[in-house]
């Protein structure tokens, strides 16, 4: 079911797959980009984590606006 928890999770998920792949993430920023990629996605999703941590938004439009606010 795509409730509130399932898009934590899949924040949680997310957040653990972008700390796992930033430096991958940032070589593949290099060529075209300022190599800040990886570092900034990492940033946000532990901004993200962190605030779902704080609050437990109930529905899956919360949990979004929430994530997009960080």
């Amino acid at each position: 079911m795509l409730d509130a928890d399932f898009f934590r999770r899949w924040m949680a998920v997310t957040a653990a797959s972008v700390d796992r792949e930033a430096e991958r993430l940032t070589a593949l920023d290099s060529p075209i980009g300022d190599a800040d990629h990886g570092s900034n996605l990492q940033r946000g999703f532990k901004a993200v984590v962190a605030a779902l941590e704080k609050d437990a938004p109930a529905t899956p439009g919360a949990v979004l606006t929430l994530a997009g606010r960080r």
